[in-house]
């Protein structure tokens, strides 16, 4: 199969594939509606699908082939679509290889200091946002632990800290 990794999280289905014309799709399952499903292609552009039967989309998530199953289930303009803007690639591939890897995601912002796991299940939350200095001194510590993190900045932008 062509599927890396997928995980399912606040209704959305995240999936990235080992495979030469599409690398990722979010499909967000509304319960009892048809879904929307987000392809994003190996050179960053990425289409919004909208009104999308959930077993196209489990036929295109678990075919050995991502591109021929999306040229016979959706470029056949079964589904209303918009293209939006394209995507980091390098971001992208950085979530996957988190994700798979284990490790955390860490958050030091106005609204407070957040750890989530690979699952975005929340490990730590505080209230308030760190001062500089304990923000490094625990970066430190998880670098000094081999931990595996990434910090996230509230512009989506991320960077690897430690791998």
């Amino acid at each position: 199969m062509a599927k890396l990794f997928n995980y399912y999280h606040d209704n959305i289905d995240h999936t990235w594939y080992d495979s030469s014309n599409i690398i990722y799709t979010e499909c967000v399952d509304n319960a009892n509606e048809l879904k929307t499903l987000r392809v994003v292609f190996s050179n960053g552009t990425q289409y919004e699908y909208n009104g999308v039967n959930v077993n196209d989309y489990l036929i295109l998530r678990e075919d050995v082939s991502q591109g021929k199953a999306f040229n016979r289930l959706f470029r056949k303009g079964n589904y209303e679509y918009v293209k939006l803007d394209n995507v980091n690639l390098d971001e992208l591939h950085d979530e996957l290889m988190q994700r798979k890897g284990g490790g955390y995601f860490i958050r030091n912002e106005e609204s407070g200091f957040v750890i989530t796991d690979t699952k975005d299940n929340v490990k730590l939350k505080l209230d308030k946002k760190l001062n500089d200095e304990t923000f490094d001194l625990i970066l430190n510590v998880m670098k000094a632990t081999n931990v595996l993190f990434k910090v996230l900045t509230g512009e989506s932008s991320s960077k690897i800290i430690s791998e």
